[in-house]
């Protein structure tokens, strides 16, 4: 249970809902039991032929019910505004872990099963903590008093209900390990078909177009058919443990039954109700507890993958000494973007960039270029920091990037890669994600440079236009023009476009090269491969393929009609 207590610090930043919480779930709890031998004596005595005082027993217990039901209403109030608090600050520090350590240095992890699985998750461990831990104290509770009261009674019927109650908490912690199993499978079978749906509903226009879509919808379905096969299984078990609890509670009240014949010395005939009572109301926390511990195997689960997330490593260090040197050594002088012998691989493999050193400065224009795989797209991260080189160093107007705090290097440094993505809104909402503060005048500007506002882009609202989940509504083109114009509206001093005008026309392009060539405070790197973008850059940068790298460091080569130092 070490990843159970880990989560704890969370629910200590609201004590005191937890504490309210576990308050009133005890009121409410000991109000119901209190109800239940209230009617158990009253019963008793009139069976008995002994009188009773109608109107005050009356009174006492409907002033019991309604304690009782105002407990349990602000106990359901409370321990949801404490649930849905308790996943607030899980999902942020989750995602807050992801961010960090995501993109890990691996071009091949699905994340959309990890993050679904860890949503689950947290609204399982939300239920624990929220929810579980307030019963289970009141179930305590009631417990101790259910024995006070059999003992008082006849202390034979501890020989009843107690056996029952040992037998009640052992099944399910016997049957924990495969409900562990049968959990973990679930979650996973869940988390799996939630990210084929929601690929598949991304890419329809893709599938469709390439006559796949049948395919995938078969694969949704076997997905849907082993999920619900999981399902069955889980509820088949858990039927049987539940039809096991009932039967428990029946050999409970027949015990109690036997023990008022067998012992009717010590049972009075007026007590025989309240005898069952106890006994039953004995059992009822063991269901609780039960619950519990036929969870603990997928709350234990749960609470350690959480955990795996937010021990993530980060995809890049913090500040290192190796940074502060690299830093302090630069030049005053030195401004732009600067690439210094760095090299980069993934999980360890053959490095994709080798010695590669690059120099933008402010006002130019550099078209960095080169076959798939060469690592265009990587240098395009280095220099946001997505990752850390494994030697050189990235610089910004002299500073390593590895100094720099996250939110500063975001203002000095934009990338614009080849799909952005884009949130259900409008063009602006759009636009303004990049500063929300910023006026009116300068997000207009902004999309004005990126040729929004042009009469023959096509958006009759103009900024206004809606654009749907993901983009829908705007073509690729458009996409783009959105995600550059969010670009300029921070006015980085270093801006890079991967690929990012690959989907405009060619004189949207030449238009767009144009206005940043004019800028003479901002350095600019172009990952393109259109030749009328490649011409219009003032230098260009060849990447070699991977084939060429594996020769020799000597093959990178710089378009004889540029330098990138000097």
């Amino acid at each position: 249970m070490r990843s159970v207590l880990r989560m704890l610090p969370v629910v200590a930043t609201h004590r005191r809902l937890f504490v309210e919480t576990v308050v009133w779930n005890v009121v409410a709890q000991v109000a119901v039991l209190a109800v239940a031998l209230g009617l158990a004596v009253a019963v008793g005595r009139v069976v008995a032929g002994e009188p009773v005082a109608l109107a005050p027993t009356a009174g006492i217990l409907a002033g019991l019910c309604a304690v009782a039901a105002g407990a349990a209403w602000r106990e359901s109030w409370v321990s949801h505004d404490l649930a849905y608090r308790l996943i607030g600050v899980l999902r942020g520090r989750v995602f807050a872990s992801l961010r960090r350590a995501l993109p890990a240095r691996r071009r091949h992890r699905h994340s959309g099963d990890l993050t679904t699985t860890v949503v689950a998750d947290i609204e399982t461990l939300e239920w624990l903590y929220a929810h579980t831990i307030a019963q289970t104290v009141g179930a305590g509770l009631v417990l101790g008093i259910s024995a006070a009261a059999s003992a008082t009674i006849s202390p034979l019927l501890l020989l009843v209900w107690v056996p029952l109650l040992v037998v009640g908490v052992v099944v399910p912690r016997a049957t924990a390990r495969r409900a562990r199993r049968d959990g973990e499978a679930l979650a996973a079978g869940r988390a799996h078909l939630r990210t084929q749906v929601i690929d598949t509903v991304r890419g329809l226009r893709e599938l469709s177009g390439a006559d796949a879509l049948g395919a995938q919808l078969g694969r949704v379905a076997t997905g849907t058919r082993t999920l619900g096969r999981l399902e069955v299984r889980e509820a088949s078990r858990l039927g049987a443990e539940r039809g096991a609890e009932d039967l428990l509670f029946a050999g409970a009240a027949l015990g109690a039954i036997c023990v008022a014949l067998l012992d009717g010395a010590a049972v009075e005939p007026s007590n025989v109700p309240l005898a069952v009572t106890v006994a039953v109301a004995g059992l009822g926390p063991a269901a609780q507890i039960a619950d519990l511990l036929r969870n603990t195997g997928t709350l234990r689960a749960a609470a350690a993958r959480i955990t795996d997330v937010l021990d993530l490593a980060p995809a890049v260090g913090s500040d290192s000494a190796a940074g502060r040197g690299a830093a302090n050594s630069s030049a005053d002088h030195e401004e732009g973007l600067v690439l210094d012998d760095v090299t980069f691989s993934y999980d360890g493999a053959r490095p994709v960039l080798t010695g590669l050193s690059l120099h933008v400065r402010p006002g130019e224009v550099v078209a960095l270029t080169g076959a798939s795989g060469a690592g265009k797209t990587t240098a395009a991260r280095l220099a946001l920091r997505l990752w850390d080189p494994d030697a050189g160093s990235v610089r910004v107007d002299g500073v390593d990037v590895r100094t720099l705090p996250d939110d500063t290097l975001r203002r000095l440094v934009a990338v614009v890669p080849q799909s952005s993505p884009l949130l259900r809104g409008t063009v602006r909402t759009n636009i303004v994600l990049g500063d929300p503060d910023a006026p009116d005048a300068v997000v207009e500007r902004a999309a004005h440079d990126a040729g929004l506002l042009r009469p023959d882009v096509g958006l009759p609202l103009g900024l206004d236009t809606p654009v749907g989940e993901h983009g829908h509504g705007l073509s690729g083109g458009q996409r783009a023009r959105v995600a550059i114009a969010r670009a300029l509206l921070r006015d980085p001093r270093v801006l890079v476009l991967d690929e990012a005008t690959a989907s405009l026309d060619h004189e949207a392009d030449a238009a767009l090269m144009e206005l940043l060539a004019a800028s003479q405070h901002r350095a600019t790197l172009v990952v393109a491969h259109r030749k009328a973008t490649i011409d219009a850059a003032d230098r260009e940068l060849h990447l070699p393929s991977p084939a060429e790298q594996a020769v020799s460091r000597q093959d990178q080569r710089v378009v004889p009609r540029n330098r990138l130092f000097g």
